[in-house]
C-alpha cells in the first residue's frame, strides 16, 4: 500500500510536469525589480510560480486539453489544491523556511502534513540535477549559468544591479556550484531521505507489518553528490600562493635584510609587484 493515495500521486506528478512551464529565463528578483507585468500580475509574490500554475490550469480550461476531465469536482478541487502549494513551493525564496519547518515536523511523524512532505519532493526534484551523472549535471549547470548571464547582461544594458550570478565577467562558476551542493542540495536530500524513512516506518507499523523489518531506504544521490562536489572542487581557480617566508639561510644568500627585501618581491613593469598584483587581481 503506497503512503500516498491516487490523487496525491497524481497531482505530484502533474506538478512536477507544469512547475516551469512558460518560464521567461529570468528570475523573480528580475520581473520584480523591473516592474514587469508578470510581477504586477502576482503582487510580486512568486512571480513566476505564479505564472506557471496560472498558465497550466487556463490550458486545462479548454476541454480538448483537460486529461483531468473524469475526476469529480471533489477529486479535482484536492488535486488542484496540492498542484498550488507544491508548485509554489518550488521558489527558492521559501527554500529554509521550508526545510526548517520539515526538520521540526519530523520529529513527531504523525503530525507531517501531507501537502507539506509532497512540495518537498517536488522542490528537491526541481534542483537535483548536482544529484545526476558529471555529464548531465554538467550541461544543466552550463544551460542555467548562461541563463544568468544572460539576465545578467540585460540588467547592465537597464543600469541595474547584476543579481547574484549573473556577472558573466565575475561568476566562478565551480566556487558557487561547490557552495551550491554544500549548502543547498545536501541538508535537502539528507532531509528528503530521513522523512521518506520517518514516514514510510510510521506507515509501515500502522499497516501490521511489525514482523518484518523496516529498511531504510536507499541514498544513490549520495555518491552522485560526492563525485560531482570533487570535480567541481578540482575545477576551483588556486588562490596565489604567499611567497614563502625568508629564511635564515635565504637572507644569508642574498646579502642580509637589504637582499632580501629586493629577492623576495619584484618589481613588476608597471611598477607594482608581482605579489600585489596578484592579491589586487579580482
Amino acid at each position: 500500500m503506497s503512503w500516498l493515495s491516487e490523487i496525491e500521486i497524481l497531482a505530484l506528478l502533474f506538478s512536477a510536469m507544469i512547475h516551469d512551464v512558460e518560464h521567461t529565463g529570468t528570475t523573480n528578483n528580475f520581473h520584480i525589480s523591473t516592474s514587469s507585468p508578470l510581477s504586477i500580475l502576482y503582487n510580486d509574490r512568486s512571480v513566476l510560480e505564479n505564472h506557471h500554475i496560472s498558465t497550466a490550469y487556463r490550458y486545462l480550461a479548454q476541454p480538448e486539453s483537460n486529461p483531468f476531465e473524469k475526476l469529480s469536482k471533489d477529486d479535482f478541487r484536492e488535486m488542484r489544491g496540492i498542484v498550488v502549494e507544491a508548485v509554489l513551493g518550488t521558489d527558492m525564496s521559501a527554500h529554509f523556511t521550508q526545510i526548517k519547518n520539515m526538520q521540526n515536523a519530523l520529529f513527531t511523524p504523525s503530525a507531517v502534513n501531507r501537502n507539506s512532505a509532497i512540495t518537498l519532493v517536488l522542490h528537491c526534484a526541481d534542483i537535483s540535477h548536482p544529484t545526476k551523472c558529471w555529464n548531465l549535471h554538467k550541461r544543466w549547470t552550463d544551460t542555467l549559468m548562461e541563463e544568468f548571464f544572460k539576465q545578467g547582461d540585460t540588467e547592465t544594458e537597464l543600469g541595474l544591479p547584476n543579481s547574484p550570478l549573473c556577472n558573466r565577467a565575475e561568476t566562478l562558476v565551480p566556487e558557487s556550484q561547490v557552495g551550491f551542493i554544500d549548502f543547498i542540495i545536501v541538508p535537502s536530500m539528507n532531509l528528503l531521505g530521513d522523512m521518506f524513512d520517518c514516514l514510510l516506518q510510521a506507515h509501515h507499523t500502522e499497516t501490521n507489518h511489525q514482523s518484518q523489518e523496516y529498511k531504510k531506504i536507499k541514498r544513490p544521490w549520495d555518491e552522485r553528490l560526492a563525485e560531482n562536489r570533487q570535480r567541481w572542487k578540482d575545477l576551483v581557480t588556486p588562490k596565489p600562493a604567499d611567497p614563502p617566508a625568508p629564511t635564515e639561510e635565504t637572507i644569508e644568500m642574498n646579502g642580509g635584510d637589504e637582499g632580501m627585501e629586493t629577492s623576495a618581491v619584484e618589481p613588476s613593469p608597471g611598477g607594482l609587484s608581482a605579489v600585489s598584483e596578484d592579491e589586487h587581481d579580482p
